[in-house]
């Protein structure tokens, strides 16, 4: 593991190691986080890892396998940053019921592997879900528009707009305690809807940027952080598979720069981790806020 350096952007510190990715798992049994703080890892295309300062490990989306070539013919181009059974997590989220996101040959793996997990979704997995083996005390539906307590996480759900391709698609925000990640799941460009995940003023946006199946764009992704305003932007959802559009991620970047240069927007490759500490100005008041439970 090497150390990329150590960052504060509008008063939140975060640290930048590249890992491995035959040392992911290793490297998330291990590597300290700090109290309020969180650890965030990119899988590659929606997913993403993170583990609590009290050990705790919350995967998104992970898409682990070749399962939409198996399915449905699009070949995967870049790796997954670890296998499915090298996964150790007490919570799986995920956005919608897309095999990309939702993966039938990941999914029964890593609920094989951790007999305690739990799955947390909108309504429209539960079939996906089931058929992969996941017992029904083992799942939660995620309601859109609601606070969701999961112990020392909260998850605070909207509506995506992915369309007719998934009718029940949720953008969120996870809620760590000290730093809030706000993921837009697959969604076009919607300002009125996001606008309660905006009010938790995340501290982290991943938005997706393929710009294809309904999605935004690099340009759209730029917009929506202008206006949520975070302090650092990670974008995914690109490069993975070839049918869902080329995605832009250096057009990301550049269209940040000029929307909203005070965003830190960095590309994370997969596997590569950042200790994102807590922001030393946020009130009691907004750290109790939010959606209603």
């Amino acid at each position: 593991m090497s150390l990329n350096g150590r960052k504060t952007v509008n008063g939140y510190t975060y640290r930048a190691e590249s890992v491995s990715m035959h040392s992911l798992e290793l490297d998330m049994g291990q590597v300290a986080v700090p109290a309020g703080g969180v650890r965030l890892y990119w899988l590659g295309q929606a997913g993403f890892a993170f583990r609590t300062a009290a050990g705790r490990r919350i995967f998104l989306d992970p898409y682990l396998s070749d399962a939409c070539e198996r399915l449905h013919g699009f070949k995967r181009l870049s790796l997954p940053a670890m296998a499915a059974h090298e996964v150790e997590a007490e919570w799986v989220i995920l956005t919608h019921e897309h095999t990309d996101h939702l993966d039938p040959d990941a999914i029964p793996e890593i609920a094989r592997h951790n007999p305690a997990c739990r799955f947390a979704g909108p309504v429209g997995c539960a079939a996906g879900l089931e058929q992969a083996g996941v017992p029904a005390a083992r799942r939660l539906v995620l309601e859109p528009n609601r606070r969701h307590d999961l112990g020392d996480l909260v998850v605070h759900t909207v509506p995506a707009d992915h369309g007719d391709l998934s009718p029940t698609a949720l953008a969120l925000v996870l809620d760590f305690g000290g730093v809030r990640v706000m993921a837009t799941g697959d969604s076009s460009w919607r300002p009125k809807l996001f606008r309660p995940l905006y009010d938790l003023k995340p501290d982290v946006v991943l938005p997706a940027i393929n710009g294809g199946f309904g999605n935004m764009n690099h340009i759209d992704a730029a917009m929506l952080v202008r206006e949520a305003c975070p302090r650092l932007a990670i974008p995914c959802h690109f490069w993975t598979l070839a049918e869902q559009g080329a995605g832009d991620p250096g057009g990301f970047i550049n269209a940040c720069a000029r929307l909203c240069p005070q965003v830190d927007a960095r590309l994370l490759k997969p596997g590569e981790g950042l200790t994102l500490e807590p922001p030393p100005n946020r009130s009691a008041k907004e750290q109790s806020g939010g959606l209603r439970t």
